[in-house]
């Protein structure tokens, strides 16, 4: 399957206070299209009680270019590669019902084993489905390896909810996006749309588990969180205008 499309319409939590898409209704709507994708050949979320397997984010790059409206129609394609049988590379992209090209967006995967908690290797089945010609949306296979700068300049607490959790029993890759915006200066908050973000997952975050909310800025217009349990990094966001 070269590419798998999915239409849908933005929904009224997707958008923001200005009822245009925002960052996290983006990427839910490529999640959801990517779980689409993944219950087509049999490894969606439905199926980990036959398979004992499930799918783990390790990043997102996502480039917006323009933001449609509340239940605006959107295109999305979605097509992935399996590389060295352990990672799945995802891109994204995202139409109006115009056919414009509004959002782009990049990620990669592992399967883990629900048994023994450990990364799996992807089955045979899921290659041969998954595995594409087309070329990478950012014209080569992204490979986050964002770092936490030295000087704070906020920082707050968050105590992971019940609202928090997704199937997998830990914080949703979307909440961490939840996360980062609360860290933000209310000045950077109100005037800025971060048409360009990049997240790198390290470790899992679980209920109830305290998150540190760190806020730094670098080059004058790069905006960095790093979200942390107890010194443990669970993960780095960056956000920037274009």
């Amino acid at each position: 399957m070269e590419i798998f499309t999915y239409t849908t319409t933005a929904n009224y939590c997707d958008v923001n206070a200005n009822n245009l898409l925002s960052n996290v209704g983006i990427l839910r709507i490529f999640q959801e299209a990517a779980a689409l994708h993944s219950n087509s050949i049999g490894f969606g979320p439905n199926d980990t009680p036959n398979t004992n397997l499930t799918w783990i984010l390790l990043s997102w790059k996502l480039k917006v270019f323009s933001r449609s409206r509340w239940n605006s129609n959107l295109k999305i394609n979605t097509w992935a590669n399996i590389y060295e049988n352990v990672f799945s590379y995802r891109d994204f992209e995202m139409y109006d019902d115009k056919n414009n090209l509004i959002a782009i967006a990049s990620s990669k995967w592992v399967m883990l084993d629900c048994a023994t908690n450990h990364i799996a290797q992807i089955p045979k089945i899921v290659s041969k489905e998954f595995n594409t010609t087309k070329e990478p949306i950012f014209g080569k296979r992204i490979n986050l390896k964002l770092k936490e700068p030295i000087n704070i300049l906020n920082s707050l607490n968050y105590t992971v909810n019940r609202r928090d959790i997704d199937t997998n029993y830990h914080v949703n890759n979307l909440n961490y996006l939840h996360f980062a915006t609360e860290a933000l200066p209310e000045n950077i908050y109100l005037n800025s749309n971060f048409n360009n973000i990049e997240i790198m997952y390290k470790s899992e975050a679980k209920l109830k588990d305290t998150l540190t909310l760190n806020y730094f800025l670098e080059n004058q217009n790069e905006h960095i969180i790093s979200i942390k349990n107890n010194n443990k990094l669970n993960a780095i966001i960056k956000m920037w205008e274009d």
